[in-house]
């Protein structure tokens, strides 16, 4: 950004901060979780219950979308991804490394709304949600969800679905096969050796082919015996 447009922008914010009140809350009074637009640069908060917006550079954000023309959530989530760590030190899931962001747009009957979030390993959250009048100058940000309440670093706002969207599966784990373990195979018994000094069992003969066991067939009933003949 040249030094020309920064001032301009400086110039914009300035008048911003003195026009331009606060969004009043149902009761009429001005909401207070809602932070115009200023460049006063207060000192960031700190401590574990410190909004999660102050992690992120949220002035610098909305001169993206107001001088850089990036007014869609698809091109300001783009421009803030490119360089990691430029925009946001966010880092929930405590591996080092900037969390990524994503942009989604909020409806508001006033002007424009982004929704900035934070997507670590362990979810999505909501850190801010950046206002912007019909002709997208920066009006201001909440610390969280619009009219809601603040996001943290120690309790950060998941991500609410919205409404008529499909429910989220739960991921289908896979089960293993079961294993059936194979029947062993059949081992025949080998031939038992008989000791060392014990009889020798002898083995019975087989039959001869065509008789019955030791018995000896009949003659028949009337059949006269037949003698033998002498040489």
């Amino acid at each position: 950004m040249s030094e020309s447009t920064a001032r301009s922008a400086a110039l914009v914010l300035a008048a911003l901060a003195v026009a331009c009140g606060k969004p009043v809350d149902p009761s009429g009074k001005e909401d207070a979780t809602f932070t115009k637009a200023s460049m006063a640069g207060a000192p960031a908060p700190s401590g574990e219950d410190r909004p999660l917006s102050a992690e992120l550079a949220v002035e610098p954000v909305s001169m993206l979308v107001t001088f850089n023309r990036l007014k869609t959530a698809d091109k300001l989530q783009e421009a803030l991804n490119k360089k990691p760590g430029q925009f946001s030190h966010i880092d929930l899931d405590k591996d080092t490394n900037p969390d990524p962001l994503t942009v989604a747009d909020r409806a508001t009957k006033d002007g424009h709304a982004f929704e900035i979030r934070v997507r670590p390993a362990t979810g999505e959250f909501v850190v801010a949600t950046m206002l912007f009048d019909p002709e997208w100058s920066y009006l201001g940000h909440y610390d969280g969800v619009m009219g809601g309440a603040a996001s943290t670093t120690a309790r950060p706002l998941p991500v609410a679905p919205q409404p008529g969207a499909p429910p989220v599966a739960p991921p289908v784990v896979a089960t293993p096969p079961a294993v059936v373990p194979s029947a062993a195979p059949t081992q025949v018994a080998a031939p038992v050796a008989p000791a060392p000094g014990a009889p020798a069992i002898a083995e019975a003969p087989a039959p001869a082919p065509g008789v019955a066991g030791a018995v000896q067939a009949a003659p028949a009933a009337g059949a006269q015996p037949v003698t033998p003949t002498k040489p």
